[in-house]
């Protein structure tokens, strides 16, 4: 009995031994798997981020315009990129209208006010947002200056200078109204650009808060530019070359095309290029700012995004 006893519990710490042999084994065949899957996605990941970087190169050529072929190209495997060019001037730059508030601030109250801004409210935040990129400490209207912002414990605002980012717009007295008016009011804005806005680039909303103009002459003059298709950046769009004829089509009256020409261009000098590379489930956006010189190009500005 006790000789069976004993073989009994031999099996049993037999039986006990290669259970947790086999978890062991199960759990490194796991890891294996985790470690295998994550060099192939890092794999992946990289190589949709050379196939993005191939598409800025292509689009970045001075050569290449909207709507060229060789902006979306496929692989074998199912790798693909796909650029896309446009102007940096297709925003209103934010910078450049403030530097000419005196002419250019009723752009931006007219956009706050289609926006959902009362036009009292419109003009204040455009006060405030004067009073933070100008050199001196005196309050334009109701803006605000260092007083405001040392008494809400900001002692080092307003920065009195040009806006660097996008991001520094959120610090301005009442811009959060514009933001609960517009959650997406960086579309419309750069700080990148020339200063005026490209005409032949820019919807039309901002063609008809820049140029003071109704906005069905504004969807008239893009309807023009888009060509046949109606599809804008292909092939058979129409370029505006002088800024006159597309002011005659916008219907400004006499006395104000000098005014209104100042803030806009058919050309702006900063293309944005945006390239998505893929890499079986694995895409990169990669978004990038190219400031022309003739035929040089220098990039001012580069993000990256992975798109899940």
């Amino acid at each position: 009995m006790a000789g069976a006893r004993h073989r009994g519990s031999a099996l049993i710490a037999i039986l006990w031994i290669v259970s947790i042999l086999s978890i062991a084994v199960f759990s490194a065949t796991q890891f294996l798997f985790i470690e295998l899957e994550s060099d192939s996605n890092a794999s992946a990941l990289f190589q949709a981020e050379l196939l993005a970087d191939r598409g800025i190169a292509i689009a970045a050529h001075t050569q290449v315009k909207k709507g060229d072929r060789l902006l979306s190209q496929s692989f074998r495997g199912g790798d693909s990129f796909s650029a896309r060019i446009s102007s940096e001037g297709d925003r209103l730059n934010l910078n450049a209208l403030l530097e000419n508030a005196e002419y250019d601030r009723i752009v931006l109250e007219e956009l706050f006010y289609q926006w959902g801004l009362r036009r009292d409210e419109a003009v204040d935040v455009v006060d405030a947002l004067i009073d933070w990129v100008d050199a001196d400490d005196q309050v334009t209207n109701v803006g605000a200056e260092r007083s405001y912002y040392y008494n809400l414990g900001r002692l080092n605002h307003p920065f009195n200078r040009p806006f660097d980012s996008l991001n520094e717009v959120l610090l301005v007295k009442g811009f959060e109204m514009v933001v609960a008016a517009n959650p997406r009011w960086r579309e419309a804005f750069t700080l990148l650009s020339g200063g005026p806005l490209d005409i032949n680039e820019a919807p039309a909303f901002l063609i008809s808060v820049a140029c003071q103009c109704p906005l069905d002459r504004a969807e008239q003059l893009v309807s023009i530019r888009d060509g046949l298709d109606q599809t804008p950046g292909t092939l058979d769009d129409l370029r505006f070359e002088d800024i006159e004829i597309a002011l005659d089509l916008l219907g400004i009256p006499p006395g104000f095309e000098e005014d209104i020409a100042a803030r806009v261009t058919t050309e702006d000098p900063a293309k944005r290029i945006l390239s998505v590379g893929r890499s079986g489930s694995i895409s990169v956006e990669r978004s990038v700012t190219v400031q022309y010189t003739g035929d040089r190009g220098t990039i001012i500005h580069w993000e990256t995004r992975r798109i899940e």
